[in-house]
């Protein structure tokens, strides 16, 4: 996944905001997969509802989108493409 100039400055800007001085690039990497990764939860919370069923295949997909900041070593290379990170696969 490549991240684009606004990504990199807005995960560099909130880090900023939370005290982090001088953020180092694997710093902005996981803020990143943090800030992506709340987003594709978000995208997802209506599957939590008390009148949805949720599958199996759903619940391991939202709990492997809550352990991927522990599970992941984002890295960005030289030309900002995100490593280190296994996004799961959403359920159709």
């Amino acid at each position: 996944m490549k991240l684009y100039k606004d990504e990199i400055l807005r995960s560099k800007n909130k880090l900023v905001n939370d005290g982090i001085s001088d953020p180092t690039s694997d710093q902005v990497a996981m803020q990143f997969v943090r800030d992506y990764r709340t987003g594709l939860l978000s995208n997802c919370d209506w599957m939590s509802g008390s009148d949805v069923n949720m599958s199996e295949e759903w619940k391991t997909y939202r709990q492997a989108l809550r352990d991927l900041p522990a599970s992941s070593t984002p890295k960005l290379d030289k030309d900002n493409n995100l490593t280190g990170v296994e996004w799961p696969t959403k359920p159709q």
